[in-house]
């Protein structure tokens, strides 16, 4: 008699397809906790590092990193001009400190920070879900050829792009291929190429020239952390590091215009693709009043929470939450104090 070999039949097969799915559905999430978890790892070693950076210049220097200190300079800004553009302050309005510095691309902290650090791979994050954007200055492409960051800044104005102060330029040597995004007419960043800085760790804007005898505790004074679509030294408020890839959450709704919190996030075009109110269209601030609506919406980088560095030299993980009231406290008087040196700016007021 001959035999013939049975195959399997439709309905097996639809079974063995769908146990593999379930099992795969069930292990997925695990394999991408367990990523995330060794990512978190390593951003917490590269956050360690340069908080050790800056305890070894505290040490060397007794202070912070150095703001601005030419009077020409700060005048200018103050002035709103000659050749500022839209990023000089003027009208009587005194630019802030952390302004002014970011214009003068060797006042970068992972530039000052550099001969501590050696490695500027340590200012990566494989977790960011987006990257501070910058510009690359080559100082001596003035008109007298001299290394000049200022003559340089004012003389780009007329130029299209132009150097500017929040676009935060860096010197040349940071950029890969684009030595100077003005003449490139290209910034560096957020397609990087071969050799080009990048960084989605942030630092505290509101050290510059501090004492370490200002310091109450280093152990909880931040001075870096992770950050991420604000500018490089825009991780002064806690909503910033807290929730590191998001636009300023901790602003939306504000509509007192002397509130250093103050954004319209609503009729502001550039920032309603990012803004808070893109997942909240009704405007309810949700995001500042329901913590499972920022859970559940925010960016946050490491399983819920963000690496901090502290004065000290150590680093260590806190949850977003935690993070969100846990600065000192602002004007509005929210803020447990917790983390030194960073404000607690948002709005509402705090509503247990």
């Amino acid at each position: 008699m001959m035999s013939r070999r049975r195959g399997f039949t439709l309905i097996e097969l639809l079974v063995v397809i769908a146990i593999i799915a379930i099992l795969a559905a069930m292990l997925f999430p695990v394999f991408a906790r367990a990523r995330e978890s060794a990512r978190k790892i390593q951003c917490l070693s590269n956050v360690k590092n340069i908080a050790m950076a800056f305890q070894m210049y505290l040490t060397d220097y007794d202070r912070f990193n150095p703001s601005e200190h030419r009077a020409e300079v700060i005048d200018a800004f103050n002035g709103g001009g000659p050749n500022l553009g839209s990023c000089g302050c003027g009208g009587g309005r005194q630019c802030c400190t952390d302004r002014i510095a970011e214009a003068n691309p060797y006042l970068k902290v992972p530039v000052i920070l550099d001969e501590y650090i050696k490695n500027r791979d340590v200012w990566r994050c494989a977790s960011a879900y987006a990257s501070s954007t910058f510009e690359i200055m080559n100082t001596y492409l003035n008109s007298k050829g001299t290394d000049d960051w200022f003559l340089r800044y004012q003389e780009s104005q007329s130029s299209c792009p132009a150097f500017k102060s929040c676009h935060e330029p860096f010197p040349s040597g940071w950029g890969g291929a684009v030595t100077d995004s003005v003449t490139n007419q290209v910034w560096c960043t957020p397609d990087p190429g071969p050799g080009v800085f990048e960084m989605e760790i942030g630092v505290n804007g509101s050290s510059y020239d501090r004492k370490t005898g200002e310091i109450n505790d280093p152990a909880r004074y931040v001075v870096c952390g992770d950050g991420g679509i604000n500018h490089v030294t825009a991780m002064d408020e806690t909503p910033q590091l807290a929730y590191p890839d998001m636009c300023r959450i901790g602003r939306v709704g504000c509509a007192d215009p002397h509130s250093s919190c103050g954004a319209d996030w609503t009729n502001c075009s550039w920032a309603r693709d990012c803004g808070p109110n893109k997942n909240d269209p009704a405007n309810q601030r949700s995001w500042a009043t329901d913590a499972n609506f920022r859970k559940t919406h925010g960016h946050t980088r490491h399983l819920g929470g963000s690496n901090i560095g502290f004065a000290d030299g150590h680093a260590s993980w806190m949850a977003s939450e935690a993070i969100y009231f846990a600065g000192e406290p602002s004007w509005r008087g929210i803020g447990s104090g917790q983390l030194e040196g960073i404000t607690t700016c948002v709005y509402p007021y705090w509503d247990p």
